[in-house]
Parts: structure tokens; C-alpha cells; sequence
């Protein structure tokens, strides 16, 4: 079977708009993330997989207390990995999209594929269930605010095919 993660609906403000999807050929084998991403504005920055998935109806869905930090289970040190899109996959967070591959800050739009062995989409350290978000340029969801006019964020869903 071919395993497969897509995106759930935006939390978010204006027109951005867009898809990435993640898939696996084999169990365990490298996860090949397909980036689309529109309508950015050049207001974007970093991209990553977080703890916990969105919760639609929440005061404060994209609050750290929600979907709390980037998905981390190796609990790798962060102060250890080089500046964005410089290093190799194992030297970042496994939700660390954008610091594997780079940001998305300065673009309008982004359309790339990559693949990650690191990433996984069964066993215990799947990324399927979580959040994804996508982060202002100026790191805006840092603010006290923390709500989601800062960040664009959706659930990953499994399909298995």
C-alpha cells in the first residue's frame, strides 16, 4: 500500500491558499513531501508539523497550549541544528519542515518536492494526526495573542491507498 497525509482545511487569515501532502511507498521508508503552497504574499516564514492537531471551536486553536511546539520525538536540540535549509534532514526537529528545506519568507508561491527519511507517516512517531503550521515571516505567533489571524494551520488526515 501506498501511505498517504494530506491536509485538512486552513485556520487562517486572507487568500493563501494550497495543499502539501505527504507520502510513503513503503512503511518506514523516506516520506516525500509535495509542496503547493499559493497566494503567500510574501508574508510567510517557517513551515512545521506540531504536537497536536487543530481544535476547531477553541478560543485560541493555534495557541501553543493547543497544539503545543514543533513535533520533536527524538527531542533533538535545536540549538544544535544549522541555519534554515543548510544541514541535512537529521539535523532539525522531524517537524521541522523549513529547516530542512528552507523558508518560505520572500515568496509568493512555492511548489517543491522532498523527501525525508527521517519523517514518518505510521508508528509511534507519525506525523498523521498532527498540525501544520505556517508561520509569519516576523514570527508572529509568538505574540501574547497567539491566535490564528497569526499563523495559517490544518490537521494532517492519513489516506492509505
Amino acid at each position: 500500500p501506498d501511505f498517504r497525509a494530506l491536509l485538512g482545511n486552513w485556520f487562517g487569515p486572507g487568500m493563501s491558499s494550497g495543499q502539501i501532502r505527504f507520502s510513503q511507498a513503503i512503511p518506514q521508508g523516506p516520506t516525500t513531501i509535495n509542496v503547493s503552497l499559493m497566494n503567500l504574499n510574501f508574508f510567510a516564514g517557517g513551515y512545521h508539523v506540531h504536537i497536536l492537531p487543530i481544535k476547531p471551536g477553541s478560543v485560541e486553536p493555534c495557541s501553543d497550549a493547543n497544539i503545543m511546539g514543533h513535533f520533536n520525538p527524538l527531542a533533538w536540540n535545536v540549538s544544535n541544528s544549522p541555519k534554515p535549509g543548510t544541514g541535512t534532514v537529521d539535523q532539525y526537529e522531524d517537524g521541522d519542515i523549513s529547516g530542512k528545506f528552507g523558508m518560505l519568507n520572500g515568496l509568493s508561491q512555492s511548489e517543491a518536492i522532498y523527501m525525508d527519511p527521517d519523517m514518518q507517516l505510521t508508528g509511534p512517531n507519525s506525523i498523521v494526526g498532527r498540525s501544520l503550521v505556517v508561520h509569519y515571516a516576523n514570527g508572529s505567533r509568538l505574540l501574547p495573542t497567539n491566535t490564528c489571524k497569526w499563523s495559517l494551520v490544518c490537521k494532517i488526515n492519513a489516506v492509505c491507498h
